[in-house]
């Protein structure tokens, strides 16, 4: 992220592909500088346009063997005309820590480099709790090789499918009450910053119905050994969401991270609601 005078500070992104556009997903706090629930700064500058580091057989100025390829800062601009370009969520809009940025993918890039996150594996699992995923992204810009992201693994440490809140206080009836109900789930993982707006995998090993992986598989049943839609012993891995780092005291202390649900970055594609200035209203 910079501004006119430089580099801000560094975090992930990552493709998502829908109805044949293509999209950077990121968090909103990396674009706007603030905090999504408090809107407080999070530093004394903010961001007028990233530089995003993608594979490029082309690097202008210099010349690289054919078939060769690194990475190569791109400007991206998030405002045009004074307004952002980013879309937010349709209904909670910055409240959601989770933006898509319309993008064309760089002719120069490698066709096998920079897949759609929601496109690498189209193999359904038990996401559940207690199955190990993994956040890949660059804590603190570090990186592998030409500019390969850094797998840090955790475990889902909520029930995916069941809303979070985020300071609320404990009620005698129904968990709690109050604060912000979000749709994402938590993690429990030693993420790091330069981690918000990374691509979040879950991965399971086992056998499970490639179906509806949620229902029970049972051997003894007739006709089971001529299915062809059951996972033996196998391994696969599914796009599950946005991680947007460790969110209030109470998450903090607890070493929890957010993950936004993949749902909630289709509906953003989908809807393509244009965001609110974060840091002027409609009518200034």
């Amino acid at each position: 992220m910079h501004d006119e005078d430089g580099l801000i500070s560094t975090g992930t992104a990552f493709f998502y592909q829908h109805d044949r556009s293509w999209f950077i997903i990121t968090n909103w706090h990396n674009l706007s500088g603030r905090n999504f629930l408090t809107k407080e700064p999070l530093s004394v500058r903010f961001p007028t346009f990233i530089e995003a580091n993608l594979s490029s057989y082309e690097v202008p100025g210099h010349q690289i063997p054919p078939g060769h390829f690194t990475t190569v800062s791109r400007r991206v601009d998030i405002y045009r005309n004074y307004q952002p370009v980013w879309y937010e969520h349709p209904v909670l809009g910055s409240s959601c820590d989770v933006v898509a940025i319309p993008f064309e993918r760089p002719s120069a890039c490698p066709e096998f480099m920079h897949n759609a996150a929601n496109c690498v594996s189209r193999t359904r699992i038990p996401v559940k709790p207690g199955v190990t995923c993994f956040v890949i992204g660059f804590p603190y810009s570090l990186s592998i090789g030409f500019g390969l992201p850094i797998w840090k693994s955790g475990f889902i440490a909520s029930e995916p499918y069941y809303d979070i809140c985020i300071g609320g206080q404990t009620a005698s009836i129904g968990g709690s009450r109050g604060g912000a109900k979000l749709p994402a789930f938590f993690l429990d993982t030693q993420t790091r910053q330069g981690m918000s707006g990374a691509p979040v995998f879950a991965s399971y090993v086992g056998t499970w119905n490639m179906t509806d992986p949620y229902r029970e598989v049972d051997p003894e049943s007739e006709g089971f050994w001529d299915r062809n839609d059951v996972a033996m012993g196998a391994s696969a891995m599914e796009f599950v969401g946005c991680y947007s780092g460790r969110i209030g005291k109470v998450e903090e202390g607890a070493a929890l991270g957010l993950c936004w649900r993949a749902d909630v970055i289709k509906l953003i594609c989908e809807s393509r609601s244009a965001a609110k200035h974060p840091h002027f209203s409609s009518s200034e």
